[in-house]
This record gives structure tokens, sequence and C-alpha cells, in this order.
């Protein structure tokens, strides 16, 4: 057989073999005959869909006395407060309170106090608030009753500090109502010894409202109840209860809005009546 004849063949055998290797190959490898290049990038995508906010009405001060939900990331509010118990044999206690709510992170919503006390005719300032809302998921109604964990710490300037703790409840109900409930204990938290101290005075307790609009976004009108035990400064604990209206006004273009609520005691050692008002500018 001439040379070159038979170099040929042994080339076409040569490429032969390769073949039928690398047909091998790719059938244990799934059955592809060639893959990606070891130089080849590996691509991925992250889609980035726009966090959904939270209901309009989630967002209002609805209620006086019970809290709702958060406001959502990057949404502030400006509050002016007028708390007056007034008392059966006592002189009424006047609180004025300057809060700046602000909507921190998808979970997290932090609220601070400037208070001021006006008590027989004198100002005073009263002390501070710093609250924390910790909201166990992200979103609205991504929770049955969407949890919230509330905190305040609340310094006094003439009398002894206090803390709360709270779990915030609430939810839809038809005909575009809200319900909210909440679970509370506070009390006082240092200088026990003090000449002036009133000890402990704890209040423990549960609230429950609800709020139906009457006029689109302008007017929603609803209720609320308080009810626990309450130890007014004193020794022992007492029966409590409220029970009032509630209203709010609200005018969206200005983010302006109004709250009022006026609850009236029902045991001796309640207030007559404790009224909320609540004025707010919301950006």
């Amino acid at each position: 057989m001439p040379h070159r004849r038979r170099d040929s063949l042994n080339r076409l055998a040569v490429v032969a073999a390769i073949a039928l290797g690398s047909s091998a190959l790719a059938q244990e490898a799934g059955g592809y005959s060639a893959g990606p290049g070891l130089g080849s990038p590996d691509y991925q995508t992250t889609v980035n869909a726009p966090r959904l906010k939270s209901p309009t009405y989630t967002q209002d001060r609805l209620f006086g006395s019970t809290r709702f939900w958060k406001l959502d990331p990057g949404r502030y509010e400006v509050e002016v407060w007028w708390d007056e118990k007034f008392k059966r044999d006592e002189p009424n206690e006047s609180l004025l309170k300057l809060e700046i709510e602000i909507g921190l992170t998808p979970h997290i919503q932090l609220d601070i106090y400037q208070n001021f006390i006006i008590s027989e005719g004198q100002f005073d300032v009263e002390g501070n608030q710093i609250e924390l809302r910790y909201a166990f998921a992200s979103q609205y109604n991504e929770i049955p009753w969407n949890p919230v964990l509330y905190l305040e710490w609340h310094p006094r300037k003439q009398a002894q500090d206090r803390a709360e703790v709270r779990l915030l409840m609430g939810g839809d109900l038809p005909a575009a109502g809200v319900w909210a409930a909440n679970v509370f204990a506070e009390g006082n938290v240092d200088y026990f010894n003090a000449s002036y101290a009133e000890g402990f005075d704890g209040e423990f307790g549960a609230t429950a409202s609800v709020s139906f609009p009457v006029a689109g976004d302008w007017l929603r009108l609803g209720a609320e109840v308080q009810g626990g035990v309450d130890q007014h400064g004193s020794p022992r604990f007492y029966a409590s209860g409220l029970v009032g209206p509630n209203v709010l006004l609200s005018y969206r273009p200005a983010g302006l809005k109004l709250t009022a609520t006026a609850l009236f005691g029902i045991f001796p050692e309640d207030p007559v009546c404790r009224l909320f008002v609540i004025a707010g500018w919301q950006f």
C-alpha cells in the first residue's frame, strides 16, 4: 500500500476515533455535544419589583387610644396632640404633645414626642416619648391580623419614668371598614424610693376600635372601647373601662388630618371623660 494512502487512512481512523469519543462523552453528559466555554460569563437577572404601598387608611391616625399598623418606608407625619382628662373630684390633667412619625423600613416605624403639661394654669415641660413599632410582616395583610410589636419609653421631668409594651392588631371589615385591637401593659420603671414616687402605678388592659367611611376619604366615623385594671397612682388595682365615639377628617391633597376621640369613664375611679384631639400633616 502506498505511503500516501496509508497516511490518509490513518488520519481518517484518528478523526473517527475522536468523533466516537466525543459522542460517548456527550451522551454521559446528558446528550449535549457541546457545552458553554470555559470563559463564558455566568449571566444572572435580578428583578426588583416595586414594593406595594399600604392602603391609604392604614397610614392615618384612625383612633385616639388604639394604635394600628405603621407608616410605609419614606413616609413622615407631624402631629399635635391635645390629651385632656376631665376628672370627677380633682383638677383636670391637660397634656400637649408634639410628635414626628418616621417610616424607616418595611418593618420599622419610629415616633418621637415632646410633651408639655398644663396644670393649675402653669405650662411646663412634662417629658418625652420614644416609640418604636416593629411589624412582623413587610406588607399589609401579608400576615392575618397584621401584628405589630409596639415599645415605648417615656422619660418624665418631674415624675417617674414609664415604659409601655403593646401588641397591635387590625384588619379590614366590609364596606371599607377597619378594626383594630391592642393588648397593653404600662408602668413606672425607676425612682421607686424617691419622696414623690407613686410606686409601680401599673395599667394593664386591651383596646378595640372600628372605623367606617361615611363621605369617601373626607370623613370616617367609629367607636373605641378600653378595659382593664389601673392603679391610678395608688397601691391597689381598680377596674377601668372607657368607651366613646371617634371621628377622622382628612384632606388628602394637602396631607392634612384631624382625629378626635371622646372616651367616657364607666367606673368611679375613671375620668368622667378623656378627650383626644390630634391634628396631623403627612408628607
